[in-house]
């Protein structure tokens, strides 16, 4: 192999092309007469070439609802956004601002996901306790008291689901006046 190579630019097209392909870096090395290393160099150049030169070379692809659709593209004509595609980057280049870790959030959900899982456990006992009565014909196997603690389980259940919705609701707020924020931010930045 020669040593200090110079690989022409049509080359170098042609091992980003092939190397995209899944073309073997020893086979490409060996075909255009350079290391390995130099075939490793030129693919990870044209990727920072096409990065730094803002070339987009990837997509996203997203299925929704016609009613999502329709309240997204009303969001972004609000802000003035003449393309869903210049909406969603905006809304990407913003990212790091956008989903940040939440601990608060995610501490709550946790409690209230163990909660759930205790009192899962508790209503399937109950009920395999009702069917095994049904099935030799007998009533309820609980007297007053267990029936009351029943109920106030039942209660207890349906205001564990408030809290939560109350909870993801607060988020969805605070996470739609930050992503107003980042939409009015990039629209007057880019007029």
């Amino acid at each position: 192999m020669p040593k200090g190579r110079i690989l022409t630019p049509e080359e170098r097209l042609v091992i980003v092309r092939e190397a995209a392909k899944g073309a073997d870096v020893k086979g490409l090395a060996t075909r255009f007469g350079v290391t390995r290393r130099t075939i490793h160099y030129t693919i990870k150049r044209e990727k920072d070439r096409r990065r730094d030169t803002g070339i987009r070379t990837a997509a996203a692809s997203v299925t929704v609802t016609p009613d999502e659709m329709k309240a997204f593209d009303a969001a972004l004509s609000k802000h003035g956004f003449d393309s869903r595609a210049d909406g969603l980057r905006a809304l990407m280049q913003a990212t790091n601002g956008i989903f940040v870790p939440d601990d608060h959030f995610a501490g709550e959900l946790a409690g209230f996901r163990a909660a759930l899982n205790r009192v899962g456990n508790n209503v399937s006992q109950i009920a395999r306790r009702m069917n095994e009565a049904k099935k030799r014909g007998m009533p309820a196997p609980w007297s007053t008291r267990q029936h009351q603690e029943i109920r106030s389980l039942a209660g207890l259940i349906l205001d564990m689901g408030d809290q939560v919705d109350l909870l993801v609701r607060r988020r969805r707020e605070a996470m739609q006046v930050t992503i107003e924020e980042v939409l009015q931010e990039f629209v007057h930045g880019s007029k």
